[in-house]
């Protein structure tokens, strides 16, 4: 009984050792869902046809989560929808970015008025964004080649209940 107990509870932590290991992907997923959320919300309001770009990464973004929930029950290091989303936001960010300074602006953003200031904050967080995407790429990258510090605290805790 205790024995099966034992063996029960290091089942789980194991699963939950390696789902955590997507922890910041999912929080960051998370981020951007709602980011888009916002931006389309926005455009709709404007009565923008923009709005389908971030609805698709939005609908893109729900994909990866469901992906992260199924990691749950099956651990696979292989994420293709959060690669796909990632791409696909690091791709958006640039296009974003190199349209600010253009007439273009107004397209993607009707619900504010091309001012400095206004372009200084979106050029910010577009670049923040874009680090931030740009990382999570090379964290699933890592993941994917068992390279991250994680999967080594993994196992350094396997061969310990072992």
């Amino acid at each position: 009984m205790m024995t099966e107990k034992l063996t029960m509870h290091k089942k789980i932590s194991l699963t939950n050792l390696y789902f955590n290991r997507f922890l910041v992907i999912r929080y960051t997923t998370a981020f951007f869902l709602f980011l888009n959320l916002y931006w389309a919300t926005f455009l709709i309001g404007s009565l923008s046809i923009v709005a389908i770009l971030p609805l698709a990464l939005f609908v893109l973004g729900i994909l990866t989560t469901w992906e992260q929930i199924k990691l749950y029950r099956n651990h696979c290091n292989k994420l293709p929808y959060a690669r796909l989303f990632y791409c696909a936001l690091m791709i958006v960010f640039i296009a974003l970015m190199i349209t600010l300074y253009t007439p273009l602006y107004q397209f993607f953003f009707p619900f504010l008025k091309q001012t400095p200031d206004a372009l200084h904050v979106l050029m910010v967080l577009l670049t923040v964004s874009l680090i931030i995407t740009f990382l999570m790429l090379r964290k699933l990258n890592n993941i994917q080649h068992n390279r991250d510090q994680h999967f080594k605290r993994i196992q350094a805790y396997e061969e310990f209940i072992n």
